[in-house]
């Protein structure tokens, strides 16, 4: 009885740690030079061209969810701009009451083409 749940600990535990450091089934989640790599060969295009291409566009995003507070990203989905009220809380250390300050957050919905390339 001891060997199952000492297997077991080991078991979790080690996914735990798996999924925490991000190389899980999926794989690791890409860097920066990485996404902008991959970019460049899907591309056909510098590395320093799609670093300009990223950049720009995750400017043009910005200005656009500050503009009008959403953007639609075809066949992927949309991105919008949501607010989070000023709301009580409690410091999980002390369990002092505390006020958490209001503040904005972006959501993403994705899109039926976008969701359903992963329902394969």
């Amino acid at each position: 009885m001891a060997d199952k749940k000492s297997g077991s600990a080991k078991t979790a535990g080690g996914g735990a740690k798996k999924a925490a450091s991000g190389t899980t089934a999926g794989g690791k989640e890409k860097s920066m030079t990485e996404l902008i790599g991959a970019l460049a060969d899907k591309a056909g295009i510098t590395k320093a061209q799609a670093k300009q291409v990223l950049e720009a566009h995750a400017e043009m995003l910005i200005d656009e969810l500050k503009q009008n507070g959403s953007v639609q990203l075809a066949g992927i989905g949309k991105l919008k701009l949501g607010e989070r009220a000023e709301r009580q809380g409690r410091n999980p250390a002390t369990g002092e009451a505390i006020t958490i300050k209001a503040s904005k957050a972006v959501k993403f919905s994705g899109g039926k083409r976008f969701k359903d390339s992963f329902n394969q």
